[in-house]
């Protein structure tokens, strides 16, 4: 007995094993259009199973060789199998119309239509079928009147119809109509709404969706999920200034105290959009001091501004000077508090790199972190800008003492990290490039991707250019321009780099030259001679290690300096395709999708 079960489930697995295959390759045959091969599996798998898929795909290859003939037998025969199964008639109507019987064919579908049952699961069912044989009207004659039936709307299902016969107006109001019914399917509306404008669906969708946004809002002004896609449609596109506009009116009416605009202006300022940043932020700091995102703004505001004065846009001694009495009246505002030591720190980078008071800004440091309870992250944040202060003033032994210590309370994290590398960055400005080459090797692995691309980078610059002369006089001179450009001295580092190049006219620090140039000229807002030397770099040493690096601010600045977004997409295409272990590559994809977008290709039945 044992050994009859036992050579029964070998049989079975066996039977099952050349099933398997069987349907791996009829499959294989459709997909590489062999319907003649894929036609005679798929038929003896109908055979074996009965199963509906089988009798489908069995009928469109005999359909595709056109063996009407063979195509008829088997739905006649499925027909008698279930007479009730209206995807047969489908079937046969596909058939007829294939032969050149559109009347014939006509009454086939129309029958389905009359027929139709008020069972959700089929009316799916016959959609689909129809529309793998994209016959788009019946498939939305099934849904319609299916709605109808059992009080669904098919919303999703019918806006996809409508997608494929490239209606975009009427796939937008269904889309909408769904959002009006259920508020909560806002997530499926934007994913989809998405997919399509950044692909080659329909270059007119963009606007079509816009203008549907606004008048819905218009008819139904209390229907708030309208102006909510419409802040959503914005922000895909980037339309800050738009975006602000329709939060200030969502904020309004649903008093949220200035959440949204919070938001929006830390992207703006991270897009490099500063004027609608100072927008959004004014916006919070003018209606409410008592908001709980009161001290978000002003912190937020502030911000705009030291990063406008980091990249040169603001150089004014008489704005600068007021910009510091901003930060000393919020510091006198907010009080002694833990977030206050976050004014405290940029207000001391103002006055030591910008505003020639390294003595007060070390005082102002100093002061915080004895006072003051700090936590280990940001006492270290203090002490590693107090760290760079002392090197500014050129009091180096200073500097690595702070570097060290916020390292030392900051072992695991990012904090530390940064530390660690501007003290080995330090041994590098100083010549003790063994030292420094040691600690970034260490670096590489660390908790922040971008602090390891960057000891990687400088690890790499000290292996490239290392023994290079017995002296290492051009690597020396290097060195010396980075450490002029931290203490703000950009003047005598250009005149270090002029130097080292046309003394070492082909050394292989050239690119990292020009680069440093890109940098120096950026910190002084000449964004004509920024781009020159980070196009240099394009052109004649893109696959060194700061190619992508070049490629990528060369994108920024076309994109967001310049708004030459043609430009701007070259470059970000280039680093997509041309640099595919980039660390830029996702921000890069996802810029060139807003300005562009990738062409997807649409789904097929």
């Amino acid at each position: 007995m044992k050994k009859l079960l036992i050579l029964y489930l070998c049989f079975q697995f066996a039977t099952v094993s050349g099933q398997d295959e069987k349907v791996r390759l009829a499959y294989q045959y459709y997909q590489e259009k062999d319907f003649q091969k894929a036609s005679v599996l798929f038929e003896e798998l109908y055979e074996i199973t009965g199963a509906q898929v089988y009798f489908s795909y069995a009928v469109n290859c005999l359909v595709e060789i056109k063996d009407y003939q063979q195509a008829e037998k088997i739905i006649k025969k499925q027909m008698r199998r279930n007479k009730n199964d209206l995807i047969n008639y489908i079937e046969l109507g596909y058939l007829l119309k294939n032969k050149g019987d559109e009347e014939e064919s006509l009454k086939q579908y129309e029958f389905v239509i009359k027929n139709l049952n008020p069972d959700k699961n089929d009316i799916f069912r016959l959609a689909n079928s129809f529309m793998m044989k994209r016959e788009y009207e019946f498939a939305l004659q099934t849904y319609k009147k299916g709605s109808k039936l059992i009080k669904y709307s098919f919303h999703p299902e019918i806006a996809n119809v409508y997608a494929f016969q490239r209606k975009s107006q009427e796939m937008v109001d269904e889309y909408l109509d769904l959002l009006e019914e259920e508020p909560s399917q806002a997530e499926l509306v934007q994913n989809n709404f998405q997919a399509r404008m950044t692909s080659n669906y329909d270059e007119g969708l963009k606007e079509i969706i816009k203008k549907s946004l606004i008048k819905r809002i218009q008819r139904s002004p209390n229907e708030y999920i309208f102006s909510e896609m419409l802040l959503w449609f914005y922000l895909q596109e980037s339309d800050f200034r738009s975006a602000i506009i329709q939060a200030k009116s969502l904020d309004k009416r649903l008093n949220e105290g200035g959440m949204r605009l919070v938001e929006l202006g830390n992207m703006a300022k991270s897009n490099g959009s500063y004027a609608e940043a100072l927008d959004a932020f004014e916006y919070i700091l003018e209606k409410d001091k008592e908001s709980m995102f009161y001290f978000e703004a002003k912190l937020g505001y502030l911000e705009v501004f030291s990063e406008q004065i980091d990249k040169g846009q603001i150089a004014d001694q008489e704005d600068l000077l007021k910009i510091e009495k901003m930060y000393l009246e919020s510091i006198v505002e907010f009080g002694d508090q833990p977030q206050t030591i976050r004014l405290i720190k940029d207000l001391a980078h103002l006055q030591a790199f910008y505003l020639n008071k390294a003595n007060d800004a070390i005082k102002l440091l100093l002061d915080a972190i004895e006072k003051s309870k700090l936590d280990p992250l940001t006492k270290g944040a203090c002490k590693t800008e107090l760290g760079d202060i002392y090197l500014l003033i050129n009091r180096v032994s200073d500097a690595i003492l702070e570097y060290a210590q916020a390292a030392k309370l900051n072992e695991n994290n990012e904090t530390g990290d940064m530390a660690k590398f501007k003290r080995a960055t330090l041994a590098f400005y100083t010549g003790n490039f063994q030292w420094a080459q040691a600690q970034l090797d260490v670096l590489k692995t660390g908790t922040s991707k971008l602090i390891a691309n960057d000891a990687f980078v400088l690890s790499m610059l000290i292996k490239d250019n290392s023994g290079m002369d017995s002296t290492e006089t051009a690597l020396k001179y290097f060195a010396k321009a980075e450490m002029l450009l931290q203490q703000n001295k950009q003047g005598e580092a250009l005149k270090y780099l002029d130097t080292l190049e046309n003394q070492f006219k082909t050394h292989s620090l050239i690119d990292d030259v020009l680069y440093l140039k890109a940098r120096i000229y950026e910190k002084q807002g000449n964004s004509e001679k920024t781009i020159y030397y980070l196009e240099q770099i394009a052109a004649n040493y893109s696959f060194d290690l700061l190619g992508d690096e070049a490629i990528f601010k060369l994108a920024q600045i076309y994109d967001f300096q310049i708004d030459d977004k043609k430009k701007a997409m070259e470059y970000y295409k280039k680093i997509i395709f041309d640099y595919s272990g980039s660390i830029y590559v996702v921000d890069s994809r996802k810029r060139f999708r807003i300005l562009r977008g990738e062409k997807i290709p649409e789904p097929e039945y």
